[in-house]
């Protein structure tokens, strides 16, 4: 099987909730895979994925924490797993867009995540010293039985300080940010694509 990615820019891509969620932005990158499944498939899949099961982004979450990052043979469902973890959902179109958001000051070794987010404070904040993350997930239909899935990651920073920091940050992280999107891309097209076989 050929896993083919292409990266795209945010002018190539359709109005999403995401521009509602977060409009602009210092920092942003985008991926996107095509699936032999339906849009209905690969959001199910979605919302029942475990990114800690992708052996990827487990060694390069572990580096970038210190520490070995195990399984979580936690709930199924999306948003109980993202209860206490700081990520908020700030919009689910069924079958076309998850987004989610967090705030913190990244580029610190524990993230920095305001853990009491909410979706209501996402969209209000603006306290200098930190940034704004939103990540999304969208679905768009290339055929009745074949699914374009995107992931773009955006950043907003609030305050010189926070920017030059990010900056710096990002530029050690990029590379290895883009590989866990990719991972996790692949990850959800192998789930989805055996499963809707199966079926089939």
């Amino acid at each position: 099987m050929q896993i083919r990615f292409s990266v795209v820019t945010s002018t190539d891509q359709d109005r999403s909730r995401i521009d509602e969620s977060l409009p602009t932005q210092d920092f942003s990158a985008v991926y996107e895979i095509s699936i032999n499944a339906p849009p209905s498939s690969v959001y199910e899949c979605l919302l029942r994925s475990d990114l800690s099961e992708v052996w990827l982004v487990r060694l390069l979450m572990s580096i970038r924490r210190g520490t070995w990052l195990k399984r979580n043979p936690g709930p199924s469902d999306l948003r109980q797993r993202l209860q206490g973890t700081g990520f908020v959902i700030l919009a689910d179109v069924p079958n076309e867009e998850i987004v989610v958001g967090v705030a913190g000051r990244f580029w610190r070794p524990d993230g920095g995540r305001l853990m009491e987010l909410t979706a209501k404070d996402f969209a209000e904040f603006s306290r200098s010293g930190f940034a704004l993350a939103a990540l999304n997930f969208k679905l768009r239909p290339k055929s009745p039985k074949s699914t374009v899935l995107s992931t773009e990651t955006r950043i907003k920073c609030f305050g010189p300080a926070a920017l030059w920091k990010f900056r710096l940050y990002w530029s050690l992280v990029a590379l290895f940010s883009g590989l866990i999107r990719k991972a996790i891309l692949k990850g959800v097209k192998t789930n989805v694509e055996s499963t809707f076989k199966g079926a089939s």
